[in-house]
Formats: structure tokens, C-alpha cells, sequence
């Protein structure tokens, strides 16, 4: 389903949270190593049933090295698609326009989603095939997963307080992406006005190529290449869902925000790549490829 005919989502920020939700999302975030829960999670928390149920199925596989294996093989995949098949300008002259210190937060803050976007995205794939049969196996491995860990709580700038200049380019981000709503990511690159600017400006012709569908949906297909090896057995089938108690409304509900949630995250990692390598210098120079994509931890 596009997400041009879709609504809204309810989230629940984790100010509104209840307890429980919260003591979840803490623990989503540890395992994580981000400082905020994404709306991904949000979303899921307006049926805390289901939330529960979602998190203790995946707990298993996040708190295990594979899983931040997986995440950085589609982080690399998507990183290389974006740097072989589109154009893009050094963004790192915009950042330095700008004090030291806001260009120390925009990497950080493109670094965060870089590395997290791509984990969500297989959380959100391995979701959709347990609806239908189970996915995954547990794992053998013992080694405690280690991962970049980010600390600095983001900053957004949302769409009903942004100012007018930041106001326009979210109305030409949500007509031309086709969103009802726009990502945390773009509302956290808008603290830095001269940078979204001139991302938009490379990331708007990419988002209109016939490639960008195709890589879109090479990022999916390598998302969902990748579950056979997902650390952790999961069955979240309709039938077991309605043992546990969620009304047949709500297992209908949260299918739709899987679905477009793989949609979404599937568009904001090439999305987010884009972002990653325009701030590491672009690749409009001959003589300067490399396939990086790794993650920086954020202090």
C-alpha cells in the first residue's frame, strides 16, 4: 500500500508512555545502543500487546553478535548501491560552513541513522515473515553482541513548528517521496538548515531516477535474503496472536504498519546512505571510490 494513501499512525512518544512500554523501549534502546525509540517501535506501542509480544520475540536476536553481522551487510549493500548508481555532490563543504561544532553534530547525527536504519529494516522484514511462518533460528553463537553506541538525544524539528524556508523543502520532501509524514532523520538534519538544503537538492533527482525503484527493491530482496540467518526463532502468526489475547482489528493493524514500515525503511536507507557519503566527500571525483558504510560510535 503507497504511503500516499496511507494516515497517520498513532506513536506513542516515550514521554506518553505507560510503564511497561517504557521499561520496553529502555531496553530496546540499550540493545540497540540509540538514545531515542524510533517510530517503528511507536507504532507498535499503541498495541502494547503486541509490543510485547513483537519485543520478546526479537530480543533474542538482537542481543547476539549476528544480528549487527546481518545489519552491516545491508548497511554495506545499500551504502555500495547508492555510491555506484547515483551522483553525489561533497556535502561536507555545507557542514563546515557551519560552527565546528554543529558539523560534529551532523555527522553524528546522519552516522546514528546510518547505523540503525538498516538494523530496523531486517527487525521489520523478520516481523513480516513470522506473520506468515516462523523465521530464523536460534543462535550458537555466545559472544555478546558489540555495537556502536550513540548518546546524544537528537533534536527534531518538527513539521509544525519548522520555519518557512525549512517548511518548503519538508512540503517538496513529503509530495516527491510520496509520505504523508516526514522520517526523525530529515526533521533531525532540518537543526542544520544549509545541509538538509543542499542534501534535498542531491537527494531529490536520485529519488526520481527509474534506478532508485529498483535499488529500493534490492535492498528489500537482500533484507529478506539475509532472514535464514536471522539469530532468533519467531512466530508471530494471526492465529497465535489471537491466542495471546490481541483483537483480530489490532493483528490486522499492526500487519499494516509492518508492511509499510519495510516500504519506508527500504527508501530511508538509500536515503540515508546518500546523506553518509555526500559528508564523506561524494563521489564525483575520479579516483576516490571506496566501499565504506561503517558505522562511527558517537560520544
Amino acid at each position: 500500500m503507497p504511503w500516499q494513501r496511507a494516515s497517520r499512525f498513532k506513536l506513542v512518544p516515550e514521554e506518553d508512555a505507560d510503564e511497561r512500554t517504557r521499561e520496553i523501549y529502555d531496553e530496546i534502546k540499550q540493545a540497540l545502543g540509540v538514545p531515542q525509540v524510533n517510530a517503528f517501535f511507536q507504532a507498535f506501542a499503541a498495541y502494547p500487546k503486541f509490543l510485547e509480544l513483537f519485543w520478546q520475540a526479537m530480543r533474542p536476536a538482537v542481543e547476539t553478535q549476528q544480528f549487527f553481522h546481518l545489519g552491516n551487510c545491508l548497511r554495506a549493500e545499500t551504502y555500495t548501491r547508492v555510491y555506484n548508481y547515483f551522483p553525489v555532490p561533497d556535502l561536507g563543504g555545507t557542514v563546515c560552513a557551519q560552527s565546528p561544532a554543529d558539523g560534529r553534530a551532523v555527522v553524528d547525527t546522519v552516522d546514528l541513522f546510518h547505523y540503525v536504519d538498516p538494523l530496523l529494516l531486517l527487525l521489520a522484514a523478520a516481523l513480516m515473515q513470522a506473520f506468515e511462518e516462523p523465521v530464523g533460528q536460534p543462535s550458537s553463537d555466545g559472544r555478546p553482541a558489540a555495537h556502536p553506541v550513540f548518546f546524544r538525544h537528537l533534536q527534531l524539528v518538527a513539521e509544525e513548528i519548522a520555519p518557512p524556508q525549512i517548511r518548503t523543502i519538508y512540503e517538496d520532501m513529503k509530495h516527491t517521496l510520496g509520505v504523508p509524514a516526514l522520517s526523525p532523520a530529515y526533521q533531525a538534519f532540518a537543526r542544520f538548515p544549509l545541509f538538509l538544503e543542499s542534501y534535498w537538492k542531491a537527494l531529490k533527482p536520485a529519488t526520481q531516477s527509474p534506478l532508485y525503484i529498483l535499488s529500493r527493491t534490492g535492498v528489500c530482496d537482500t533484507a529478506w535474503s539475509l532472514l535464514p540467518e536471522f539469530p532468533a526463532r519467531a512466530e508471530l502468526t494471526p492465529d497465535r496472536l489471537a491466542e495471546a489475547g490481541i483483537l483480530d482489528d489490532d493483528i490486522t493493524a499492526v500487519m499494516r504498519v509492518a508492511s509499510l514500515s519495510v516500504e519506508a525503511l527500504s527508501r530511508l536507507v538509500l536515503n540515508v546512505a546518500l546523506a553518509k557519503i555526500g559528508l564523506e566527500g561524494g563521489n564525483l571525483q575520479v579516483g576516490t571510490a571506496q566501499v565504506r558504510g561503517e558505522p562511527q560510535q558517537a560520544a
